[in-house]
């Protein structure tokens, strides 16, 4: 260094600067636990994420990341293209990669991550929008280890089509289906999310199926926040 700036005396004000920001302590805590819930519209995803974040909080887990998913945020897209689904999976990706280097959270709760990606790149392809070569590199991509193992645990959910149909349109304004909100689109999905779990549940090991069709959001929620907190218990002694 120049006369100016002499390196040792550059180096003590660095350690006191660090030690005033408690660098040491900020840095070496633990990211937060992620958990993805992945589905088909309509078997509940979003009511039941709101319902653990709102039983999670006055307990002591209060630092959750406020339940958000990528459809919210991604509104100039319209939801009839695989361009939709990638960039929604784009949008959760890159708030999975950032949280895991911070420690701002104790708990995130993605509706939608990876996995859910992985199975609309299944849907497109069934559509014939997404050729067989795209969908291969995509579902790759999107199942990479380097995503899926900062996932602690993921809810795959369903639900019986017709039971989805209802609750699609119980409260909606208008009768009018949509992409994949048609009860031809909605077992299709149903049938992609549960060949899609049986086929990657034994790469990841805290990966859940869940049939919503006959429990109520009550009895799910308290379903889901039992196993979640037996799970990272557990996954707290290996961390």
């Amino acid at each position: 260094m120049s006369e100016l700036l002499k390196k040792d005396e550059v180096t003590q004000q660095i350690e006191k600067i660090r030690r005033n920001l408690r660098h040491d302590e900020r840095y070496s805590l633990p990211s937060p636990y992620m958990i993805e819930f992945s589905g088909p519209p309509s078997v509940g995803k979003t009511s039941i994420i709101a319902e653990i974040d709102d039983f999670l909080r006055p307990l002591g887990l209060a630092k959750i990341w406020p339940p958000q998913e990528g459809p919210r945020e991604i509104r100039h897209i319209p939801r009839t293209t695989p361009d939709y689904n990638l960039r929604t999976a784009m949008y959760s990706l890159a708030k999975l990669l950032d949280e895991s280097h911070d420690s701002r959270y104790d708990i995130i709760l993605f509706d939608r991550c990876a996995f859910d990606a992985y199975c609309w790149m299944e849907y497109w392809s069934r559509k014939g929008k997404l050729d067989p070569t795209n969908k291969f590199i995509f579902q790759s991509f999107l199942t990479d280890p380097r995503f899926i193992n900062k996932i602690d645990i993921c809810y795959f959910m369903v639900c019986n089509p017709d039971i989805s149909m209802q609750r699609e349109f119980k409260n909606a304004i208008s009768d009018e289906t949509r992409e994949t909100t048609n009860l031809k689109s909605i077992r299709l999905l149903d049938e992609i999310w549960r060949n899609a779990f049986a086929k990657l549940h034994s790469c990841h090991p805290n990966m859940r199926l869940i049939d919503t069709s006959k429990l109520s959001i009550s009895e799910i929620t308290k379903l889901i926040v039992k196993d979640m907190l037996e799970t990272l218990s557990l996954i707290t002694k290996t961390r």
